[in-house]
């Protein structure tokens, strides 16, 4: 550094020497200098940060268009959601109804059932003097039709042939019943078991 000489007093004001003053110029100078020359990158690294800035203000726009779609999807899909339990509602109601209305007849079938099994006996007895009987048919029918005319052939067939659908009848209705008697012991065990 060069001399500096003191401060100067006119009328009590204090002047500064020519050189102090160039030194503080010539200072200032450079100072101004070194901020010109780091002020374009430091506006290039701003611009950059807003640029940044933006970038990002774009990307959370997007994920929020992408979300607010989402939304709407997720509220479309609630009230479909919606509309379908109502369906299921619905359909259960019907179904509640309709299993008592399998419940009524299955007390029909069984209630029938047990009147087949108090009556099958009777119809049992009446195959049995039907079965005798039969070949007496058969018997009666072929001395008919050895008769002029031949038709009492026809109506001997169709007695032999009533005789065989009672048979079948009742070996049916006994099936049937032996099957509603089976239907209605489990139905008593099953009334046991929820009691």
């Amino acid at each position: 550094m060069s001399y500096c000489p003191p401060p100067l007093r006119v009328l009590g004001v204090p002047i500064e020497p020519p050189q102090v003053v160039i030194n503080r110029v010539v200072s200032d100078i450079g100072a101004v200098a070194r901020l010109a020359r780091s002020a374009p990158a430091q506006l290039d690294r701003l611009l950059a940060l807003g640029e940044e800035i933006a970038q990002t203000g774009r990307a959370v726009l997007e994920i929020a268009e992408r979300l607010d779609k989402r939304a709407d999807a997720i509220l479309s899909l609630g009230q479909r959601l919606d509309a379908r339990a109502a369906d299921l509602l619905d359909l259960g109601k019907r179904v509640d109804a309709r299993g008592a209305e399998i419940v009524e007849g299955a007390n029909r079938v069984a209630g029938t059932g047990s009147e087949l099994i108090a009556v099958l006996p009777a119809l049992e007895r009446a195959v049995e003097m039907a079965t005798p009987l039969e070949g007496a048919i058969d018997r009666f029918g072929r001395l008919v039709d050895l008769l002029p005319g031949g038709a009492a052939r026809r109506r001997a067939e169709e007695a032999a042939g009533a005789a065989d659908s009672a048979r079948a009848e009742a070996s049916a209705a006994r099936e049937e019943a032996s099957d509603a008697e089976a239907a209605t012991a489990q139905r008593r065990d099953s009334e046991k078991t929820d009691r």
